[in-house]
């Protein structure tokens, strides 16, 4: 691609970032317009991303791709901490992944030089980050339910690590490089890393991640109505 066409990506990343949340601020404290938002997109991803693993017979091996399915199984089944987790966990990849779009298309342009799959992976994970942010106003979020997030999540990174070890994924996937660290060498490519690196770059990390899942919690606390019931299962 040329450099023009990376300005053309970056605006529509950062138009994106904006809308999902506004999109999802929306929804809030109306019933309807929530449930249209998170069943709409679980029903998006179903389709889109359930066809494309069904016709290639392919397991679903980076974080984004279980995103996909774990948003799918949230919406439909009435489980509260489900919801809770994959509300913070999508979220977060998409977020995540649209601040990477942003500041360096060329790389995953480089990676995916088919340009459908390449704009159908921005709206995608723009979705991700829009009803992540729509379900956290969806159900009342219960005060363990962070410890699902933590738990789900750190389950999806085992198995991803695993793919990668096995050869089966690539190690040099955004998300697997936010894993291993290596994320910095996409700003510094000749960047070494160190033991003092790592010192300073995970306790960073679970910071950046305990004040994400605050806020989604701060989210919950204003979009949802007050006295909505706390309940194991919800819909």
């Amino acid at each position: 691609m040329y450099a023009n066409a990376y300005l053309h990506i970056q605006a529509l990343q950062f138009i994106l970032l904006c809308l999902a949340p506004l999109g999802a601020y929306a929804t809030f404290k109306n019933r309807t317009l929530s449930f249209l938002a998170v069943y709409g997109v679980a029903v998006w991803f179903l389709v889109f991303k359930g066809t494309e693993y069904a016709g290639s017979h392919n397991l679903p091996m980076d974080i984004s791709a279980i995103c996909y399915f774990l948003y799918i199984l949230s919406a439909f089944l009435p489980v509260r901490p489900l919801k809770a987790a994959a509300a913070q966990i999508a979220g977060l990849c998409g977020v995540v992944y649209g601040l990477v779009m942003f500041y360096a298309p060329q790389i995953f342009s480089a990676r995916d030089p088919n340009a459908m799959t390449f704009y159908l992976a921005i709206v995608n994970h723009s979705l991700l980050f829009f009803g992540g942010l729509a379900m956290c106003g969806h159900i009342p979020f219960g005060k363990a339910d962070c410890l699902w997030t933590i738990g789900v999540l750190a389950a999806i990174i085992a198995y991803t690590e695993i793919c990668v070890a096995m050869g089966v994924a690539e190690g040099n996937a955004v998300f697997s490089q936010i894993v291993n660290g290596s994320i910095i060498q996409l700003a510094a490519p000749a960047f070494s890393m160190a033991w003092w690196y790592y010192a300073l770059y995970y306790p960073i990390v679970f910071g950046l991640l305990a004040l994400w899942i605050a806020l989604t919690y701060a989210i919950n606390g204003r979009a949802v109505p007050p006295k909505q019931k706390i309940g194991f299962f919800a819909v």
